[in-house]
């Protein structure tokens, strides 16, 4: 079937499944927007930023473990995708980025917006390539997408403007097969079995790969008396409030996992590959488990790696467990956990004002839907979440690596769209709101009825606590932020203001009964996280 190169590259998408399609207009990609909108198949999202639209790929992919897919115009459109693609790319979830370009007869002469992308995307990019005629994009559109999927990352293509037009008859690439992974090993298993049977003092550190093994760590972690450390995207693989659940890791986790870190004798890793290097125990066996191979040992030498999905390789191993006396271990693990719990209980019991960054976090906690998905933007509250927040089953949304600004709207944005029926809450300080802050009129445009959470505490608060550390002036660590409740309400949503504790709960539960997107300006205050350094 004869079709233009727009209407080809939406077939593609259709072909595997892709349901949306995140982007900005502009000169250069006018002509797959229109293809888009002469079908019903793959919706086309308009936001206000590019950054937005990566961001929301990025997002939608660590949502579903499916291909993203955002477009972007030439020139500065195309750069502005970068912010986003840099989280798609470190956090290896896979993105389609589809960027226009100036027409073939102005490339290499300084024509306005034109700029060489294949060297702009390098940086985030497994796959990038220029579609210099119409007969090689096909196969070179395949392998952005595939490159993306097996690898993940990030797949470009960038499209000169006169191309999109071009006729051409080339079949559409079906869904390639499942990526096969080579199998554990019975020997791993057993190898991993012997030391852990012979450890008096095992901990057990999860990360999102055994999200789908909740159950089965639990009752591993039971016989082996083992307590769970969780990365903050894997809190809720595990119910908080879990006799051996103990915290998260690093300065945004807990005390009781540094010190239990620090006494084990085996150290049991499950679909986790982020490890601060303050919290690196020294000396003991790891054992590694995770879906890539690529994983295992990337960050510390491993004495036992397997490649398998966790909730394959936990049932194997559980089966070759003993069980035997850890009493002092449990009690050990039992009495730190008590004294955090106190700790916390202290600590979100705070009535002073402005509110104090964990009251907020606590009452969040006690809010929010058991299957909400919260997206959390990058600040002194992602720290003050990850040591507060008790999570039941809620899905939780980061910029893991990359750690952008502005991630939390655009991932609950995208969040929204994939669960419609699902509470969806975005996290935010007021320095990295305001970076993404524009498309919460596109949130509204498209119904999504979010809950936008800005704990507002007039500064970059990270960096003014690490400035005041070492004695450093604090110019330029002060924010000065915009009416949030009433910008809400310009851009069609609904705005809320709490400035004392007592509030708090019932303002945040009056936010989440909207059917509008909704702001919560909370006037926090900006004290300094536990054990920051600079």
């Amino acid at each position: 079937m004869v079709q233009t190169v727009a209407d080809h590259v939406v077939s593609q998408l259709a072909e595997w499944g892709v349901p949306r399609v995140y982007g900005v207009l502009g000169d250069a990609n006018l002509a797959l927007l229109d293809a888009l909108s002469r079908q019903r198949k793959v919706q086309y999202i308009a936001c206000r930023t590019e950054t937005t639209a990566a961001l929301m790929a990025s997002a939608e992919a660590k949502l579903t473990g499916n291909l993203g897919v955002c477009t972007a115009t030439s020139g500065p459109g195309a750069a502005l995708l970068l912010a986003g693609l840099g989280d798609a790319a470190l956090d290896q979830v896979p993105v389609l980025a589809i960027t226009g370009q100036v027409p073939r007869e102005s490339l290499g002469t300084g024509a306005k917006q034109e700029l060489n992308q294949q060297l702009l995307f390098q940086a985030v990019a497994s796959y990038s390539a220029l579609a210099a005629d119409a007969r090689g994009l096909p196969l070179q559109l395949h392998l952005a997408m595939r490159t993306a999927v097996e690898q993940g990352g990030v797949g470009h293509l960038s499209v000169p403007k006169d191309i999109w037009s071009m006729s051409i008859s080339d079949s559409v690439f079906p869904l390639p097969p499942a990526k096969w992974k080579p199998a554990f090993s019975p020997r791993d298993v057993t190898r991993a079995a012997e030391w852990l049977n012979q450890s008096r003092r095992p901990v057990l550190l999860v990360g999102r790969g055994g999200e789908r093994a909740g159950q089965q760590i639990a009752a591993m972690a039971k016989r082996l008396d083992a307590p769970v450390i969780a990365t903050m995207p894997a809190r809720p693989v595990i119910p908080n409030d879990h006799p051996l659940f103990v915290g998260g890791l690093g300065q945004a986790g807990s005390e009781p996992s540094t010190v239990l870190l620090n006494e084990a004798d085996v150290c049991l890793v499950l679909g986790a590959t982020w490890w601060p290097k303050t919290e690196v125990p020294r000396n003991i066996p790891i054992i590694q488990v995770d879906s890539d191979p690529r994983a295992l040992g990337r960050v510390v030498p491993v004495t036992v790696g397997m490649t398998g999905k966790v909730e394959e390789v936990v049932p194997a191993l559980s089966g070759q467990l003993q069980q035997r006396d850890r009493a002092e271990w449990r009690a050990r693990v039992h009495q730190l956990r008590e004294e955090w719990e106190q700790r916390l209980a202290d600590e979100v019991s705070q009535n002073g004002v402005p509110i104090a960054p964990q009251r907020v976090i606590h009452a969040l906690s006690r809010c929010v839907a058991e299957d909400a998905v919260m997206a959390v933007d990058t600040g002194d509250h992602t720290l003050w979440f990850n040591r507060i927040f008790q999570s039941r089953r809620q899905e939780i949304l980061i910029s893991g690596r990359w750690r952008t600004l502005g991630f939390a709207l655009p991932a609950a944005m995208s969040a929204k769209l994939v669960y419609p029926d699902r509470q969806v809450i975005a996290v935010a300080g007021d320095g990295g709101v305001m970076t993404t802050i524009a498309d919460l009129v596109t949130a509204a445009h498209y119904g999504l009825d979010i809950t936008l959470v800005v704990m507002n505490n007039g500064s970059y608060a990270m960096e003014k606590n690490r400035m005041q550390l070492v004695g450093f002036s604090t110019m330029g660590s002060e924010t000065v932020n915009p009416d949030f409740s009433s910008l809400a309400e310009a851009c069609g949503g609904e705005g809320f203001v709490v400035d004392q504790p007592a509030d708090l709960e019932p303002v945040l539960q009056r936010a989440l009964a909207t059917s509008v997107p909704a702001v919560v300006d909370v006037r926090c205050s900006d004290v300094m996280v536990p054990h920051t350094t600079f």
